[in-house]
């Protein structure tokens, strides 16, 4: 008979784990503000530009490397919650795994490729520089995926202010020091390599890092996780491939504008998987107990979650994003503000995205998506070739829109196709009410001070959401209950 926790426990435990990584984010987001305007004032447009082609260089090769398994790491754990030695058999031998693979890509195969390219060498040196930076992340990923599973997103949070703040240090030391491009990147890795330290000590607790070569549990693993491997590969044609095109065919400048736009995206983006990657352990577990019907009321919870985020991110954008970047970066970024009003729309796809993408995962149909990553990649490619060089950063950006457009419909349509969702539009409705509300006072206090405009408007919503009945009273209740010593916080990874 299928296991089902009851839903408000879940929401309560998912709210906690979701709010505890939320409210870490919401620190390193400013001090990620802070870094960004630093970066930008120091390095200016070119430099900058060149910090984001190095960057996108590198992040092609860490997302080839992922493989899939990260995402199938929390799903096999919450199908086999519960069972200890699968659990450290699993986790040791996908970090085995992938500290094999990562030196070969990233610290071999990357840097020989790099070397060999026709980028300047000051670029060269900065993705030299940069290696680290993705390499210890990659590692990361498997720690987050066992603290996804024991819901202890709490760990990862602290560490992503940890890394946040050594960067930040090392800024200051770079700008009061004037030093240039590579000495500020190197503090990025450095920042990578603390983050990585912290999750890897506090989550030894409980979870197992030892060195396991097994070679029979990889051949299994990679024969579930290659097509989550598949599409990863073909996204990041559309995802990575309009800034290293940018970069080929246009100023560093323009690259720089551009970046500082796609940064923040960068930023928001977290979010939505972060959420999702809590959830994903309970939505395997609950489909491979056959319990369909809870499966399907929880993603319509999920795409609440997500509705409740996007819809005022996405106004709230358009009416405040060109001051925000001015700000955030400086003057010579202004026009950053306009290209991220057109890559908002695609934040807000991506947040919805992420629900379906991981559902597939749960519902392991990830082969049946191949086809449509391959179409939207090509198609997408295709559209940066030939309209970038023309149309520079503006065809990167709705070509972005396109892609990711399209990807979330499929997975909409194979995960409707599996199993069929409920759509309750009472949470939508009550977003978009509270958010016409909100777009009308930022626009009378667009003139105020820009911190008191936007957290005047946060809550507006939050309050018109709570009015409309977007947000229940009894939920409210029962996550505020919540003391953080709940015994069935660890029985929620084995729904």
């Amino acid at each position: 008979m299928p296991v089902t926790l009851p839903l408000m426990s879940l929401t309560r435990a998912l709210a906690w784990n979701t709010g505890a990584q939320l409210g870490g984010k919401i620190v390193s987001t400013v001090i990620g503000i802070v870094i960004v305007g630093l970066m930008t004032r120091l390095l200016g447009q070119e430099g900058f530009g060149a910090y984001s082609t190095a960057n996108a260089f590198l992040q092609i090769f860490a997302l080839l490397l992922d493989l899939g398994l990260n995402v199938t790491l929390v799903a096999l754990l919450g199908e086999h919650a519960g069972d200890e030695a699968y659990e450290k058999r699993c986790v040791s031998a996908f970090f085995t795994l992938r500290l094999l693979t990562g030196f070969i890509v990233l610290v071999i195969i990357a840097p020989a490729i790099a070397w060999a390219s026709p980028y300047p060498i000051t670029i060269k040196l900065a993705i030299f520089a940069l290696i680290a930076s993705f390499f210890f992340p990659s590692l990361g990923q498997i720690i987050t995926g066992v603290q996804q599973r024991h819901l202890k997103m709490h760990l990862a949070a602290v560490g992503e202010i940890l890394g946040r703040f050594v960067l930040l240090i090392g800024l200051l030391f770079a700008r009061r020091l004037g030093w240039g491009l590579v000495p500020i990147v190197s503090f990025v890795s450095l920042a990578s390599i603390a983050n990585f330290v912290w999750i890897f000590f506090t989550t030894r607790r409980f979870a197992a890092f030892d060195w396991n070569w097994d070679p029979t549990f990889w051949k299994s693993a990679l024969h579930r996780s290659w097509p989550v491997g598949v599409t990863i590969a073909f996204g990041l044609i559309y995802f990575k491939a309009d800034t290293l095109i940018l970069s080929l065919v246009r100023s560093q400048a323009e690259v720089g504008i551009y970046g500082a736009a796609y940064r923040v995206l960068e930023i928001l983006i977290t979010v939505p998987f972060m959420f999702a990657g809590i959830l994903l352990p309970i939505l395997a577990k609950t489909w491979a107990t056959k319990n369909h019907a809870y499966f399907s009321l929880l993603i319509a919870r999920a795409i609440d979650v997500m509705m409740i985020f996007v819809i005022p991110l996405i106004v709230g954008t358009w009416i405040l994003g060109k001051k925000i970047m001015i700000i955030v970066a400086g003057k010579n970024f202004a026009l950053s503000g306009d290209v991220m009003k057109i890559l908002i729309i695609a934040v807000g796809m991506i947040y919805l995205n992420t629900i379906f993408s991981h559902a597939v995962i749960a519902l392991n149909v990830q082969r049946k998506m191949i086809p449509i990553y391959i179409v939207v990649a090509l198609v997408t490619l295709v559209g940066y070739l030939l309209f970038i060089p023309t149309y520079g950063l503006w065809a990167a950006a709705w070509l972005t829109v396109f892609s990711e457009t399209c990807v979330g419909i499929g997975s909409l349509v194979m995960t409707h196709r599996t199993t069929p969702l409920t759509f309750q539009p009472k949470t939508t409705i009550a977003a978009c009410f509270a958010t016409i509300i909100m777009s009308l006072v930022l626009l009378l206090l667009q003139n105020m001070w820009l911190p008191i405009t936007i957290n005047i408007g946060i809550i507006v919503y939050l309050f018109f959401l709570y009015v409309f009945g977007g947000v229940s009273k009894k939920t409210l209740e029962e996550i505020l209950s919540w003391r953080g010593k709940d015994s069935n916080v660890d029985k929620l990874a084995e729904v």
